[in-house]
């Protein structure tokens, strides 16, 4: 039985912006994470990236939840947003293809220009609310996330 609230019509995606710790620099970046891979066009530019430990005292620990069925992102992973299409390079090997946030004026162009419909009062809601959904698994590489915006793919624009 599938669940209506897995239906791709009902699915929201966070945009974050995340540390990383860039190995090819040696040094931190915050770049721009999805809470998951989109529907339409914008999953083209997503990848799935291992995260590398923000420090050398970060460890997994052994009581850590497994990554849930329902979703791929996991503690050692995140949902990254790239300059090009994935298909056209191999995912981490060029690190200048992560968007940062100077680029978050061009996501939002090409979010309402490709049939994404960014959810402003969901977005202030959950952002002022008491549950911090920005905040990362507890036991994961990840940094400290801050919730850019919450959008959902409606179809393509006419």
């Amino acid at each position: 039985m599938e669940s209506p609230f897995d239906h791709p019509a009902n699915k929201t995606v966070a945009l974050y912006l995340e540390p990383m710790l860039n190995s090819y620099y040696k040094c931190y970046q915050d770049i721009l994470t999805l809470s998951d891979i989109p529907a339409g066009p914008l999953q083209e530019m997503v990848a799935r990236v291992n995260v590398p430990k923000l420090s050398e005292f970060q460890t997994l620990s052994a009581f850590s939840p497994p990554p849930s069925s329902r979703s791929s992102y996991s503690t050692t992973c995140l949902f990254v947003l790239c300059r090009y299409p994935t298909n056209t390079y191999s995912g981490s090997k060029y690190a200048d293809n992560y968007m940062y946030a100077a680029d978050v004026p061009n996501v939002y162009g090409y979010l309402e220009s490709n049939g994404y419909k960014i959810l402003e009062g969901l977005t202030t809601m959950t952002y002022r609310g008491p549950v911090d959904i920005a905040s990362s698994q507890p036991n994961g590489f990840h940094g400290r996330r801050r919730l850019i915006c919450m959008f959902q793919y409606k179809g393509s624009c006419v």
